[in-house]
Order: C-alpha cells, then sequence, then structure tokens
C-alpha cells in the first residue's frame, strides 16, 4: 500500500514539472492511452477528452501562461484525500466563468497502473482556501468602506476595474 502511494505522488510530481517545463513528450507518457482528462472550451465549458485531445489543449494553455508556482493539496469533495495540484496558486490551466464560481482550481489526479488515468479539475482542498469569487469581491468592497469610501465611490470603483464582474 505504500509503495503505491509513493508511486502515486511520484507521478503528481512528475505531472507538475513536467508541466512547468512544457514537456510535452514526457506529459505523453505520464498519461494514461484509456484515460479521461478534462478541460475548458472557449466558452468556459468543461469536457471530458481522450489523451490526444487532452494534450493539444493542454499544450496551447502551457504555450500561453508560464507556470510559476506548484503546490500540493488533497480533495475534499468527490474523492477525499486525492492528490491536486494547483499550478500558479489556482489559476492556471482553468479559468472561472463568473462569480458563482471559487476563484481557484486544481487538477485531482488519479494513477492507475503507473499512468495518470484521470485528470479532473477540483475546487475543495483540505489546506488550501479557496473562497468563491463574490465572497472576494464583497472583502475587496469591505475593506474599501473602511478606508472611508462611500458606497458610490465604491460602486465607481469596480465599475473601473477591469477584473471585477458587473
Amino acid at each position: 500500500m505504500s509503495s503505491m502511494l509513493v508511486k502515486t505522488l511520484n507521478l503528481v510530481h512528475e505531472f507538475a514539472h513536467a508541466s512547468q517545463r512544457k514537456d510535452l513528450s514526457y506529459l505523453e507518457q505520464l498519461l494514461s492511452d484509456s484515460g479521461e482528462f478534462e478541460i475548458q472550451d472557449e466558452t468556459l465549458e468543461t469536457y471530458d477528452v481522450d489523451k490526444t485531445e487532452f494534450l493539444n489543449w493542454y499544450s496551447q494553455k502551457l504555450n500561453q501562461t508560464a507556470i510559476t508556482s506548484i503546490s500540493y493539496d488533497q480533495c475534499l469533495h468527490c474523492q477525499i484525500g486525492a492528490s491536486v495540484v494547483l499550478f500558479n496558486d489556482g489559476t492556471f490551466p482553468r479559468k472561472i466563468k463568473d462569480s458563482s464560481e471559487r476563484v481557484k482550481s486544481g487538477f485531482k489526479v488519479d494513477v492507475k497502473e503507473d499512468k495518470i488515468d484521470n485528470l479532473k479539475f477540483c475546487f475543495v482542498f483540505l489546506k488550501t482556501e479557496n473562497k468563491y469569487k463574490f465572497q472576494c469581491e464583497i472583502d475587496e468592497m469591505n475593506e474599501d468602506f473602511r478606508k472611508g469610501l462611500t458606497i458610490t465611490e465604491v460602486l465607481e470603483k469596480r465599475k473601473e476595474d477591469p477584473s471585477s464582474d458587473k
């Protein structure tokens, strides 16, 4: 049992570091040919795809963004205890659609027969706080109120901020 855990953790770390190096040939070796992998399309909907489609999507994502940080956590929702890798503090590769989503996501990694068999987006973590976008926006507004801004000033500031949902 403990050797399986070590193999799983090694594959998770290997996946993370191969992603950071943008080593697609090594990533291809790590993924199971029969696995299912989750991606996000241009409308920000998520889908399960095969290895080839995942690698095509992932290579585009890797070419658009440098991975500057890697952290590891565990899933606390759909598969409690499963390994999760978060890139760039959970902001890569998945984008959030709107204020009803959590601001961070990671890849939950399932390993079978010494290959990564499944990558799913994960949002509920053991160690990493992950608020909903609207909670972060409320926190920002409350901070502005504490600084003495009026409701009108806070709302104007939110209109000017392109990263806020209006």
